[in-house]
């Protein structure tokens, strides 16, 4: 799972020139205030700020040091010069559009606090701060696209498509750039879209297809865009890529062909058992 999200960063970093000279990892507590009370992230950030800065958003029902220890970010900063950022979502969670959970975060707000707390700190870019999300944190990536785009250069996403809810009234306020992970056979988080989860419980997406079409539209991209399949480990993937967009903000989607969630609590492990 890890592989899949750092790869997706990878590649919407090395797009953007964010990556530079080695460095070792270090991290510490940041709290923002909201107003509806404290908030908090771990940061990793570079030796040398302000510098290229991705934000993590973890999957529901996790956590930013979970995030931090199982995905390998902290380490893929450091090794390549850019801070690593993993805020923590109230219960565990993230306010997509969904509206799945009774609570109401206003994570919008505290996304835009934390980077403009960020980069007061000396910590970040700010022409180079990205969001990258699993699930239900690349949901809330894409909401930051459609409410937010003005503030963040990109967005790797993993297993995530547009919240029917947000994609509804997406206006995004410039192009932006975004990656994307997703399995073709998953039912957890359809790639056809619909009802997320058992019984729907997760709300409703649009498909990935969808998603990435009208982002491609929003971003002013070429209307057909270019389709090749890539070989990657044991599995097979497809690439479909729409560029000559506004502001370089190019869309990819990596359909991972036959890739499905592996088990009804593991969604967040995401694996592509598509053999070649």
């Amino acid at each position: 799972m890890g592989y899949w999200i750092r790869r997706g960063l990878m590649a919407l970093a090395v797009a953007a020139g964010a990556l530079v000279g080695e460095v070792q990892a270090q991290t510490g507590d940041l709290r923002v205030e909201t107003r509806q009370g404290r908030r908090t992230a771990i940061v990793a950030p570079a030796e040398r700020g302000p510098a290229p800065t991705v934000i993590v958003l973890h999957g529901a029902f996790s956590s930013a040091a979970w995030t931090m220890r199982h995905y390998g970010f902290a380490e893929a900063a450091a090794a390549r010069g850019f801070a690593a950022v993993f805020p923590q979502g109230l219960r565990g969670c993230w306010n997509d559009g969904r509206n799945p959970f009774p609570w109401r975060a206003d994570d919008v707000a505290f996304l835009k606090v934390l980077a403009g707390e960020l980069i007061a700190e000396g910590i970040a870019e700010p022409s180079r701060i990205y969001l990258a999300g699993i699930s239900n944190g690349g949901m809330m990536a894409m909401r930051m696209l459609c409410e937010a785009s003005d503030l963040f250069a990109g967005a790797g996403t993993i297993i995530a498509n547009m919240p029917m809810a947000i994609g509804a009234k997406c206006h995004p306020a410039r192009p932006m750039p975004i990656v994307m992970f997703n399995g073709s056979a998953d039912s957890w988080v359809p790639y056809r879209g619909g009802g997320v989860g058992f019984l729907n419980l997760g709300g409703f997406v649009w498909g990935t297809q969808q998603t990435a079409d009208f982002i491609a539209h929003a971003n002013r991209c070429n209307a057909m865009p270019a389709t090749s399949d890539v070989s990657i480990d044991d599995m097979s993937v497809t690439r479909i890529a729409w560029t000559g967009c506004d502001r370089r903000a190019n869309v990819t989607l990596y359909r991972v062909n036959g890739g499905r969630p592996r088990g009804l609590w593991q969604h967040e492990y995401f694996v592509g058992q598509a053999r070649r």
